[in-house]
């Protein structure tokens, strides 16, 4: 009996020993004081379904699991810009933008500011008058309002014959209240055209305007900012589609920071596949979104206005690819270009923060690369 209880430790030992080498080897030693688990780096070998979840340490210190809940919060705002629309949808089409109060203790939400000029494609303007882009031009129209009331609405920041920003004014506007407008987005460069201007350039919908920056006020006192990023849901027009979402809440997770080893954009390089190298907090989960743009400048007076290197007005294709942050707090994503048009190839690149629960924090500012 005594030399089978000292087997059975012996092999007990073994098996230990066995488990701590195997989970060693498969995970290995986060830095010395690392608070975050950690993550599976390689998004392209590991399923979908198994992305978020944290890696079982076996050594003297375990990291603490993650166990992901959502902050508290009272105040939150919607704005969705052409949800469940093709990727060629435009702003100018009924119901485009849709404002929502989500707030649970009854904040009436008293002011939105939608900013374009952060947006990932460069030179995206409001034209309520016709003189930025095309010739068709489409003021703030009411489409859909339910249980509040608009005050006003004012143009800010002035530029090249559009404006940068939209301040939305209202009242009574509580929670699960809905406001659903349009209103004429242009890019700069096809000023002067007939609409749709050339390669439908003057259809901006969500996916150009990634970025954007959106603040809510509510009666509380409150101001909530986040940026426009791609909705997760793409409705029936599957993954090529161009709606787009900002939700404004507190605890969202801050801004990516991008680069792209060996180049420095924007540039052009022969290489359909690139990496994006993204530093963060270990262990937060990352979706990198390549949009592949193009420039048309067809018939345009003075083929085109203003227009700067590496300047697309257009979006043609785009593609998400989803990471999460390693131990060292980098992780590279490895990415595809494309050139699906003679006018396309130019690439913007850009990523956000998910809070575990689909929500996206700040946007990076788009890196751009052209395919030639």
């Amino acid at each position: 009996m005594k030399k089978i209880r000292i087997r059975l430790a012996l092999y007990l030992s073994v098996t230990v020993v066995v488990v701590f080498a195997v989970g060693f080897m498969v995970v290995g030693y986060s830095n010395a004081g690392s608070a975050g688990p950690l993550w599976v780096q390689n998004p392209a070998i590991t399923p979908v379904a198994q992305v978020l979840l944290p890696l079982i340490r076996f050594d003297p210190s375990p990291t603490p699991v993650v166990t992901p809940t959502p902050t508290p919060n009272n105040n939150v705002a919607t704005l969705h810009i052409t949800p469940f629309k093709a990727i060629n949808a435009s702003t100018f089409n009924a119901n485009s933008f849709v404002v929502g109060n989500q707030s649970m203790n009854g904040a009436q939400l008293l002011e939105l500011r939608i900013d374009l000029s952060t947006a990932i494609f460069p030179d995206m303007v409001f034209d309520p008058f016709g003189t930025a882009g095309d010739t068709v031009a489409k003021d703030l129209t009411i489409d859909t309002k339910v249980g509040m009331s608009l005050n006003g609405h004012t143009y800010e920041q002035p530029r090249d014959g559009g404006y940068d920003v939209l301040v939305l004014r209202f009242s009574s506007f509580d929670p699960n209240d809905r406001f659903e407008f349009s209103v004429d987005v242009d890019p700069t460069s096809i000023q002067g055209s007939s609409a749709p201007g050339p390669g439908d350039s003057g259809s901006v919908g969500g996916l150009e305007l990634v970025g954007a920056t959106v603040t809510a006020v509510f009666d509380s006192g409150e101001n909530l900012v986040n940026q426009v990023w791609r909705m997760a849901d793409p409705g029936p027009q599957g993954p090529n589609h161009s709606g787009a979402v900002a939700v404004l809440r507190s605890g969202l997770p801050t801004r990516p920071q991008l680069e792209i080893p060996g180049l420095t954009p924007p540039a052009t390089d022969g290489s359909a596949n690139q990496t994006v190298q993204v530093s963060g907090p270990p262990g937060q989960p990352v979706v990198v979104l390549v949009v592949e743009g193009g420039r048309f400048t067809q018939g345009l007076p003075n083929g085109g206005h203003d227009i700067d290197p590496f300047e697309a007005n257009n979006a043609l294709v785009a593609r998400e690819y989803q990471g999460v942050v390693g131990p060292s707090g980098t992780v590279d994503i490895p990415i595809t270009l494309s050139r699906t048009v003679p006018e396309g190839g130019i690439h913007h690149i850009s990523a956000a923060f998910d809070n575990y629960y689909g929500v996206k924090g700040l946007v990076a500012p788009a890196l751009v690369l052209e395919l030639p």
